[in-house]
């Protein structure tokens, strides 16, 4: 089904384009995607930022794999700035909080979904599961951390298969994640596939959100950089990005 197409009255996200990558436009993100699990419309799910946007110009198999998937959301302010620079006035939606809404559905609408997580350091995945379920005891969650031999991966994929989860979280980094769902969507083609990049994480407990105020003056990116100062050279792209964006 196409993201042009109405459901349940929900209008579908309308793609534009930021340095020639798709992001898709839309005031509920979260509904469209309740549509989408209650449909069994299988949907791979970018969030992009400004640093995944740069990294795209350098690294084709990862344009590839944005272009390819069914949802490409504003994660960063820097694609927002970029948005709002052409007149469109789209908020930001943070792929946590998007994944978060989700996982939230699934746990108070009494819905059969089963959902994966995959990726972080070993425990990290468990934990998180561990703890979505002590707020909602109803989740079924199989989990599995990011660094599984190559005789484990088949078996975690055999797992994928056989269950069949219907929200998939991939959380190993981009862009290892848009790989990953891009080569293993086929195996449970009706499900929500989404990159959380370090989600599971801040769910384990493992490391925490940048505080609401930050957040909210868009600063977010700045308390990643003091928790994880070896990010620097990687956020130095992010000048670069709002120059370009002003240039156009």
């Amino acid at each position: 089904m196409s993201v042009q197409q109405l459901q349940d009255g929900i209008e579908a996200p309308k793609q534009f384009s930021v340095f020639q990558l798709p992001v898709h436009l839309c005031e509920d993100y979260t509904s469209w995607l309740r549509s989408r699990l209650l449909q069994n419309c299988g949907t791979h799910v970018v969030t992009l930022n400004a640093e995944m946007a740069m990294q795209a110009e350098q690294n084709p198999p990862l344009a590839a794999a944005i272009a390819q998937a069914d949802l490409v959301i504003p994660d960063g302010v820097g694609v927002v700035f970029y948005l709002r620079l052409r007149q469109q006035f789209q908020r930001r939606c943070p792929g946590i909080e998007l994944a978060a809404s989700l996982l939230e559905i699934a746990g108070t609408e009494g819905e059969d979904y089963p959902i994966a997580f995959y990726g972080g350091a070993p425990g990290v995945a468990e934990q998180a599961d561990r703890r979505w379920r002590d707020r909602f005891p109803s989740l079924s969650i199989m989990s599995s951390h990011g660094y599984l031999s190559d005789s484990e991966q088949v078996n975690f994929q055999k797992q994928l298969q056989e269950k069949q989860p219907k929200l998939i979280l991939v959380g190993l980094g981009v862009p290892r994640q848009e790989y990953w769902i891009a080569e293993n969507r086929a195996l449970c083609p009706n499900a929500i596939w989404i990159g959380v990049g370090g989600s599971l994480d801040i769910w384990a407990g493992v490391k925490s959100r940048a505080p609401r105020w930050l957040r909210e003056n868009n600063l977010e990116w700045f308390y990643r950089l003091y928790q994880e100062p070896w990010r620097w050279r990687r956020m130095l792209v992010l000048p670069h990005f709002a120059w370009r964006s002003l240039v156009g």
